[in-house]
């Protein structure tokens, strides 16, 4: 496949349409700076479903139509078109029968972009997968733009193995991986959606079962408690008008006897109302003697009050008068004290006067003589800065000299240490030797490579067959064991919901259902014998009777059938119903001769009037017609059930045969699996052979390689050493030459440096001498400052001191005169105050025997009201029991009147009740004799037991909760949906394990791809790298031990070098190396075109030569188009 045509318009610079023809496997396209050649380079990427702006030198996608200049105007969109020829068929997919392919893409200005490959539009995503696996592509190593060299030497190690990975085709594995992975995730989800639904799918079911139980158990409790509340209600009734008679009579008792006690009453009240008199006259003398008494005490109590006052006060001024008198001592003592003290600070403050003074005279003597000493100093350092310039000059020409010198003589001890020993002349026939030796042994690695691909793709092609049948023999294996599931959970959920509620205390044969299940009846006997196909088959009823005595329990409810030896003559002239089975005729011959089966309810119309009384018509949808009625259940669960009983019965069959057809596909499954298995450890055991052996061929390679270049190094290092020689004997005599003249300027400045060093020595010593003398003033100085700073704050302290003394002498004697005058104000306070208290102690004294007089008096009034307080309340005690009992005869009669009137209600009501429950009980074919009824009320305990029984029956109605009458049928759907769903989850699960060993294969392919075309480039970019630097070597390394996925890093030491990082390489050393890599690729899977855009910029003459020359080589194979600004560059390619 090759690049026939370029077709350009209004794409970037190209405005007018522009067509490009590329006749030739080697096309040049030449033009100075800014001519628009990388838009070339530009368009091909474009077209080929590039869609980063960036990456095509623009800020937003509208920046490649063309913008308009001063003479055109701007275009409306832009349209590139590539030709391929594919005669060789090297594109697959659906051109693949062309011979001629056209790539176009068009941008408008609205930004939609158009592809069409051939005129047919298609999507970018088919331009991608279009060229997968070629080499070709926006961002492949087969288009290589403007400073891509460089980015292809510096590359991450994940985008180096995008390049490897395109040119081993794996790139097409990678996006089918990708695109089973994105399936892969969806089926997950889905799963997990499946997955969900079913657990909620089982837990509706669970629900739905104990419901569907809980509905059949409900149905015979509420019949059993109807019954009973029939009963019942009869019996209230009886019991009611028995209370209502019985509260009539009471009534009239009761009237009776109210009317005497209210006689009695009226005579105790009257003797009350006289004793109440009496005691009030009491009371209120009483409480006059009482008023006196509080009053006197009061008096006293106020004249004790004002004693205990007049003491405080007298307690409290003592106790301060004699407080003033202890502090008036101190404080006559402390004026004593403080005035000794002054005198004593009076005559020291003289003295520290004229030690101040002394001081400041001496502290002037010394600075004087310091001021001189610092002018003298100045003087001395000026002297000293002077000598040590002079001193500078000298020292820096001697410092440069010396590091001159001793540079030349470091230069000269390295070029005599560099100067190459004399080496002995290389053996270069020992060395051709070799070669053929190692030609020989990578000929024959190579024919034993060929040999184990050989057998590995037969084991390969082996395994998938293999893989094949393992995957058919999975499907069938999973098919059954979900056919298997599907039946065994069909056959547990009907086990369940038709498993009896409890084991019969009475040993009995199975149901008729269960009968007719075996027998597979038709479901019109599930209609026929409605509730009474749960009945239990029994040889005698008299014998069961007698069984149920002798245990002691009864059953609350259900049905029980014997066989009959005498049945009714059937009707000559009506359909029979067909019996399931002979067995069963016994205990079924009398529902079929009285229920006739019939086509539709028309039929069953039309022939009611020839129906025997006692017969009816039943239908198989669940009409049922008498002679004189018509009726249809609501919820006929009977046929329903026996339909779920006779598919129980096949489910056994079914079961089993599904569980023997699992059983053996597994079987089969594991047999194909352990030769799979076996055949795959055979292929990896080869593979490591394999990789082996190529890891033999590449060292015998490599050591071929090598040994040639040592055989040229050799030749070419005897020519280096001669050369190198000759040079450096002519450096060392330029050496030795400027040696000498250095040696003489050090010298010279050496003396001067000496001299200069002397009189700066000189006049350091006289400034350290001026120095020592300033530092000793200036600590006298500092001394005598300290001194009188000394003198001064004593002399301070002292005026302090004595200001603060006769402060305080004033204050105390200020403090004298106010406790006098204290003094004298409460001695006057204390005399009135003990002439107050006498006075109130003589008529305290007085209050008291005032007090005891009212007292006796008082006594007296208590006394006498106490006698008529007892008289009352005897009268009122007679009274209120008069009273209590009148009450309680009128509650009496008002209590008889009330159940009079409650029994008549209860009466009412019970009536009421009976009559609608008795309405209910119709439909249950019920009877209630009044003389049973009428024994029930004679007995005392029949309420309580009634109660009882019902409270049971509640309670076990109650404890089954809201029941669902329609569970079983939603049971049966959501069963049935359950199924549905576990087969779809099956299917899942199925599919997400072929996704997961379709990526496991995808992996294992791109893995031993990768490997393959790993040790290949390998191979070949060491031999192109000596081609192009005539040495050295280069080889790529994978970053981790992850084939799959880890990165590569690119090694590359050019000859002579110890180069360990790319980056340390020239410019034209690194577009070398990136040359040897791309060309190694296009060895590996030829990519159909190459695009170098000014690749040859930086390198030089003898390196383009190299490039051309394997340009040239490789031309034959891929067409390559060069972009170039060097006029001489079409010579050159």
């Amino acid at each position: 496949m090759r690049l026939t045509r370029l077709y350009l318009a209004g794409f970037k610079s190209f405005a007018a349409p522009t067509e490009i023809v590329l006749p030739d496997a080697r096309v040049a396209i030449v033009g100075p700076n800014g001519c628009g050649k990388s838009n070339l380079i530009d368009a091909i990427r474009w077209v080929l479903g590039e869609s980063s702006a960036r990456q095509l030198r623009g800020a937003a996608l509208d920046d490649v139509i063309f913008a308009g200049s001063g003479q055109r105007p701007a275009a409306s969109q832009a349209v590139v078109e590539l030709s391929f020829d594919n005669s060789a068929r090297r594109l697959g997919g659906a051109f693949a029968a062309f011979d001629q392919i056209t790539l176009r893409r068009s941008l408008g200005r609205d930004g939609q972009s158009r592809y069409e490959i051939n005129q047919t539009r298609v999507r970018r995503r088919d331009v991608i997968d279009l060229f997968l696996g070629t080499g070709v592509g926006a961002r492949s190593y087969s288009v290589i733009e403007q400073g891509q060299i460089n980015r292809i030497v510096d590359a991450r190690p994940e985008e180096l193995r995008g390049y490897l990975e395109e040119t081993a085709g794996i790139s097409l594995y990678r996006e089918r991986r990708r695109e089973t992975q994105s399936r892969m995730t969806q089926t997950q989800e889905n799963l997990s959606r499946l997955t969900d639904i079913a657990d909620e799918l089982l837990r509706q079911q669970s629900q739905l079962e104990r419901q569907a139980q809980s509905a059949e158990r409900y149905r015979v409790l509420q019949r059993q408690r109807r019954i009973l509340m029939a009963e019942q209600a009869a019996v209230a009734h009886v019991l009611a008008e028995r209370a209502q008679t019985a509260a009539l009579h009471s009534v009239q008792q009761q009237t009776a006897l109210v009317a005497q006690l209210a006689l009695a009453q009226a005579e105790h009240e009257q003797a009350r109302a006289t004793a109440t008199a009496a005691r009030q006259t009491a009371v209120q003398q009483l409480q006059a003697a009482q008023a006196r008494f509080y009053r006197v005490a009061a008096d006293c109590a106020q004249c004790e009050g004002g004693l205990g006052a007049l003491r405080a006060q007298l307690d409290a001024l003592t106790a301060q008068r004699q407080a003033d008198l202890t502090q008036r001592a101190q404080v006559s003592q402390a004026i004593l004290q403080q005035q000794r003290v002054q005198a004593e600070r009076e005559s020291a403050y003289i003295t520290l006067v004229q030690t101040q003074q002394a001081a400041a005279d001496a502290r002037a003597e010394i600075h004087l003589a310091l001021r001189g000493a610092d002018i003298d100093l100045t003087a001395q350092r000026q002297a000293w800065r002077i000598a040590q310039e002079q001193l500078a000059e000298p020292q820096q020409q001697f410092a440069a000299a010396q590091a001159e010198l001793a540079a030349l003589t470091r230069q000269s001890q390295r070029l005599a240490a560099d100067a190459p020993p004399p080496a002995e002349e290389p053996d270069v026939s020992a060395w051709a030797a070799r070669l053929a030796e190692l030609d020989a042994q990578s000929r024959q690695a190579q024919a034993e490579k060929i040999a184990l691909e050989q057998h590995l793709a037969s084991l390969h092609a082996e395994i998938a067959a293999q893989e094949v049948s393992v995957a058919n023999a999975r499907l069938e294996m999973q098919r059954a064991q979900k056919t298997r599931d599907t039946l065994a959970a069909e056959q547990a959920g009907l086990t369940r919901l038709l498993k009896p509620a409890a084991k019969p205390a009475v040993a009995v044969n199975e149901s008729l259902m269960v009968q007719l299940a075996r027998a597979q009846a038709d479901p019109w006997w599930g209609h026929a014998l409605g509730a009474q196909i749960q009945a239990q088959c029994v040889d005698d009823l008299d014998a069961l009777v007698r069984q149920w005595a002798a245990v002691g329990d009864v059953p609350a409810g259900g049905y029980w059938v014997a066989p009959i030896s005498e049945a009714p003559a059937p009707a000559p002239d009506l359909a029979q119903a067909p019996m399931p089975a002979a067995a069963l005729q016994p205990w079924l011959t009398d529902w079929q001769r009285t229920c006739h089966p019939a086509d539709n309810l028309t039929q069953a119309l039309s022939l009611r009037h020839r129906l025997p009384l006692g017969q009816r018509f039943v239908l198989a949808d669940g009409w049922q017609v008498g002679r004189h009625w018509l009726g249809r259940m609501a919820q006929d669960t009977a046929a329903e059930r026996l339909a779920q009983h006779t598919r129980l019965t096949v489910l056994a069959d079914e079961c089993a045969q599904a569980a023997r057809l699992a059983e053996a596909c597994e079987a089969s499954y594991q047999q194909q699996h352990a030769a799979l298995a076996t055949s795959q450890h055979e292929a990896t055991k080869a593979a490591h052979q394999l990789r082996a052996q190529e890891q033999t061929v590449l060292r015998s390679q490599t050591e071929h390689t090598e040994a040639g270049y040592q055989q040229q190094r050799l030749i070419e290092r005897q020519k280096e050493q001669a050369t190198r020689r000759q040079q450096q004997e002519h450096e060392q005599a330029r050496l030795a030459a400027e040696c000498a003249a250095l040696t003489g300027k050090v010298a010279q400045w050496t003396l001067a440096v000496r001299e200069a060093t002397a009189q700066r020595d000189t006049q350091a010593a006289a400034q350290q001498a001026q120095e020592s003398l300033v530092q000793q003033l200036r600590r006298k100085a500092s001394e005598a400052a300290q001194q009188g700073q000394a003198a001064e704050r004593a002399v301070d302290q002292n005026q302090h001191q004595r200001s603060q003394a006769a402060q305080f002498i004033a204050r105390d004697h200020a403090v004298l005169a106010q406790i006098d005058a204290r003094l004298a104000q409460m001695g006057e306070k204390i005399a009135a105050l003990t002439a107050q208290k006498i006075n109130q102690q003589a008529q305290h004294a007085a209050l008291l025997q005032q007090q005891e007089a009212v007292a006796a008096d008082v006594a007296a009034a208590q006394a006498e009201e106490g006698r008529a307080t007892e008289a009352v309340q005897h009268r009122e005690t007679q009274g209120h029991a008069a009273q209590l009992a009148h009450s309680e005869a009128q509650a009496a009669v008002q209590m008889a009147a009330v159940q009079h009137a409650q029994t008549q209600v209860r009466a009412e009501h019970t009536e009421h009740s009976l009559r609608e429950v008795l309405n209910a009980l119709a439909d249950d074919s019920v009877t209630l004799h009044s003389n049973t009824i009428e024994q029930m009320a004679d007995d005392p305990d029949t309420p309580a037991r009634q109660a009882a029984q019902r409270e049971s029956l509640t309670a076990q109605i109650d404890r089954l909760g809201a029941v669902n009458l329609t569970a079983i049928a939603a049971f049966a759907e959501v069963q049935a949906r359950k199924v549905a769903l576990d087969a779809q989850i099956a299917d899942v699960a199925m599919a997400l394990t072929q996704l997961t060993e379709a990526i496991a294969t995808l992996d294992r392919q791109t893995r031993a791809q990768f490997r393959q075309i790993f040790d290949a480039v390998n191979t070949r970019i060491g031999p192109l790298f000596a081609q192009l630097f005539g040495g050295g070597e280069a080889r790529l390394n994978l970053t981790g031990t992850d084939e799959l996925n880890d990165g590569l890093e690119l090694i590359a030491r050019p000859p002579g070098k110890k180069t360990t990082q790319l980056s340390l390489l020239s410019g034209g050393e690194r577009a070398l190396t990136a040359v040897a890599l791309i060309f190694a690729l296009f060895e590996l899977n030829p990519a159909p075109f190459c695009i170098l855009d000014e690749v040859d910029a930086p390198l030089d003459e003898a390196n383009v030569g190299r490039f051309c020359a394997m340009v040239s080589a490789m031309s034959d194979r891929v067409q390559f188009l060069f972009v170039t600004h060097n006029k001489i560059a079409p010579c050159n390619y």
